[in-house]
């Protein structure tokens, strides 16, 4: 029975997590449409999400002092290196881009990071891909090229669109190099602390970014709205969900919570028609099916690395 019921939670809060999570790309375009820039907006997102992470933070910390301490420096340096890549550069790549391209082809792009965490445990890690996984890979990419459509006729750095695909694709390699060191290093630390932490650090980073490229003079005179969507992204489409899908991660995995995911880009998509009026065509609508079915086959037939880095 408790099996049973870890398993139905766990599928609750994937479900849950993956669908606040894809809220985030249509918020973002909502603010940019009162003349935020994307540096100015992510700064907002993780301001306002920053106190909830000190205060988890500060409430799991007496009792998980003592095995902080005995976590390696290693473990250290690599949940660190998940914040950076998975938080904070992602996050900032994945700002900018959405500057320039649609919320529902930016979640189609980026939901082929399952795929690129495959290739990456193939080359680096020697990881056998087996056919179907190979077909299913083929078959994502053949979904993102009908999703390109017709810009793949004006394939230019100049080209807005191709500059705001290779900031996504890019801001999807970052993510799924974090994702892979997440899976060594959450079970030193449990996906509470965890999250607190990596968040915390990614929060840091951006704030430092900010006070380097950005006006904090000009960050308290912006339109009311643009506060409210950053409250919005901070709350539920950042601090909520993240706890959701580590918890979810503990739970049943992440091959199962991958697969799960797999709900996101029809939310984003849907959410997208409704507040902002984009309208896939039919051939991108044909390339978000083969991605989704290609992405939900490599998560299912994924050989994660069990052994934890030591």
């Amino acid at each position: 029975m408790k099996n049973r019921s870890d398993y139905f939670w766990g599928v609750v809060l994937a479900l849950s997590g993956a669908l606040l999570f894809s809220t985030k790309a249509v918020m973002v375009k909502l603010a940019f449409r009162y003349e935020v820039d994307s540096i100015s907006l992510l700064l907002l997102r993780m301001v306002f999400a920053l106190p909830v992470y000190l205060v988890i933070l500060g409430r799991v910390a007496p009792s998980q002092r003592v095995g902080w301490s005995k976590v390696s420096l290693k473990h250290w340096m690599g949940l660190i290196a998940a914040a950076i890549l998975g938080y904070y550069l992602s996050s900032f790549l994945d700002f900018k881009g959405l500057e320039y391209i649609d919320a529902s082809v930016e979640r189609l792009i980026l939901f082929v990071f399952p795929t690129i965490v495959a290739l990456l445990n193939f080359f680096i890690f020697r990881e056998r891909l087996t056919r179907v996984q190979m077909f299913a890979l083929a078959l994502s990419y053949l979904g993102l090229v009908f999703v390109f459509g017709e810009n793949l006729g004006h394939i230019s750095l100049d080209n807005v669109f191709w500059k705001g695909a290779g900031l996504i694709f890019t801001c999807a390699v970052t993510f799924a190099s974090s994702y892979i060191l997440s899976q060594w290093v959450i079970p030193f630390f449990g996906p509470t602390s965890f999250t607190s932490l990596c968040m915390t650090v990614a929060c840091l980073f951006v704030i430092g970014h900010f006070s380097i490229t950005g006006d904090f003079e000009q960050i308290f005179h912006l339109h009311q709205m643009v506060y409210l969507y950053a409250i919005l992204m901070a709350l539920f489409a950042t601090v909520v969900p993240s706890y959701l899908i580590n918890h979810a991660i503990k739970r049943l995995g992440a091959t199962k919570v991958g697969i799960l995911g797999s709900v996101g880009p029809i939310s984003t998509i849907t959410l997208a028609y409704i507040f902002l009026g984009e309208q896939l065509s039919f051939w991108q609508a044909i390339g978000a099916i083969f991605i989704i079915i290609g992405v939900t086959i490599v998560s299912r037939e994924a050989r994660l690395r069990r052994k934890p880095l030591k």
